[in-house]
């Protein structure tokens, strides 16, 4: 007896959910992705855009970047989990996947509070470990 053929449904993005099995290497990836100040603002763009997105071309002319270097940064963000593509047509629509970074923040914030992450989730105003601040170097001072 012939076995049926199996159909591939070819899905040109690669879905990867960071909340499902987050582990040290995807929090990493996703990190990676974010810290390139291009690939940030490219982010936060497509979070401001929700739930449409946008398509290639106008996030090429938004943030002023050739389409290789724009899909160079997409491709990164996607592999971190931060975005997805959906191709409608001969268009890509991008979109932010927020659920990746919950994801990302619930891994980052897992361990806090002896465990009781949940206790993190919305910092009280009266709590002091909410009202430090970040000691960060001085700008260098210009030469004279």
């Amino acid at each position: 007896m012939a076995q049926p053929q199996r159909v591939l449904d070819f899905d040109y993005f690669e879905r990867r959910s960071l909340s499902a099995s987050m582990s040290i290497d995807h929090a990493l990836d996703a990190l990676s992705a974010l810290s390139n100040g291009a690939r940030l603002v490219i982010f936060r763009t497509l979070v401001n855009h929700e739930p449409e997105g946008l398509t290639a071309g106008v996030l090429t002319d938004m943030m002023g970047m050739r389409h290789n270097t724009l899909s160079n940064h997409l491709a990164v963000l996607s592999r971190g989990g931060l975005i997805c593509g959906t191709r409608e047509g001969r268009f890509v629509r991008y979109r932010a996947c927020l659920d990746g970074m919950h994801g990302l923040l619930a891994f980052l914030l897992d361990d806090c509070c002896g465990g009781r992450s949940e206790l993190c989730l919305q910092p009280h105003p009266t709590d002091p470990a909410c009202d430090c601040v970040a000691e960060v170097p001085a700008p260098p001072r210009p030469f004279k």
